[in-house]
């Protein structure tokens, strides 16, 4: 990490295993262990995502597929076992937008005005996180429901089990974020796989009623693989399916959805009776 005007920064810190290839829709996995140095000096790559251009927005870093980085921040004193207050920070965007790297979402003003360590997190978005592909589950392919939601889960893990290495308290973690952030903070308040991950939250402008049926969901599938000119049985093709074809696909999608059904979003986070048993509200 670095340390500059009194707060210590690790960026770009990998939570878990690049989603690419056979993981792509999968539930996040464990990252491989390592044994040099790591760097985090730098922001990992912020996650796939289309570019409105109507709403330019500087991510603060590239874009890549390997995006599921988090970043920890606290003030340049905080000391290993210090156990202070945890602050975990799930940016906005409508599920399909943002990134952890924004500058809006530097930590260090938190760190910087109250005795807190600070994470940021990446999830992914779109079709990416936020698609429902499990009907389509068969012998040769397997699709996770939820899985931008297993994304944070996996990011409270890990700072359960490494924070204290930060200066941070596991114990005293808070959940908190903004619009869509919000909508997966109030929602993971209704999920038994989130117990014992975060003792408080804070939901800022939540679509706490953004949370969909599996039947819907599989409407919304069949309408992306449809844009993607694939059935049902071709599913496959999407591990290797280029992200430019899939990011166009997801815009078409997200634009169509609330014409059909005003008010409502293409991509969010569904009832499969595994993360989520109930809806939150």
């Amino acid at each position: 990490g670095v340390a500059v005007d009194g707060v210590k920064a690790w960026k770009g810190i990998r939570y878990a295993a690049p989603p690419i290839g056979d993981l792509r829709f999968r539930a996040p996995q464990p990252p491989e262990r390592w044994t040099e140095v790591a760097d985090a000096t730098v922001f990992g790559p912020a996650c796939p995502q289309p570019v409105f251009p109507n709403m330019p927005l500087d991510l603060g870093a590239p874009q890549g597929e390997d995006c599921l980085r988090l970043n920890v921040w606290a003030s340049a004193d905080t000391q290993p076992g210090d156990a202070k207050p945890v602050m975990v920070w799930l940016h906005g965007g409508a599920y399909v937008l943002g990134s952890n790297s924004q500058t809006l979402y530097d930590g260090r003003r938190l760190v910087s005005h109250g005795d807190v360590v600070v994470v940021t997190v990446n999830y992914r978005l779109g079709a990416l996180g936020f698609l429902d592909l499990s009907a389509l589950n068969s012998a040769g392919r397997s699709f996770d429901s939820n899985v931008g939601l297993r994304d944070v889960l996996a990011a409270l893990e890990w700072v359960r089990d490494n924070i204290t290495a930060f200066g941070g308290d596991p114990r005293r973690v808070t959940l908190f974020g903004e619009s869509a952030g919000a909508g997966i903070v109030t929602t993971l308040l209704a999920s038994p796989a989130a117990a014992g991950l975060f003792a408080a939250a804070i939901a800022q402008s939540s679509p706490a009623t953004s949370v969909y049926d599996r039947d819907r969901a599989a409407r919304v599938a069949e309408a992306f693989l449809g844009k993607l000119g694939i059935t049902a049985s071709e599913s496959r093709r999407l591990i290797d399916m280029p992200m430019a074809a899939i990011l166009a696909a997801s815009q078409q999608v997200f634009d169509e959805v609330p014409v059909r059904n005003p008010g409502t979003l293409a991509f969010v986070p569904i009832v499969d009776g595994d993360v989520l048993a109930d809806y939150p509200v």
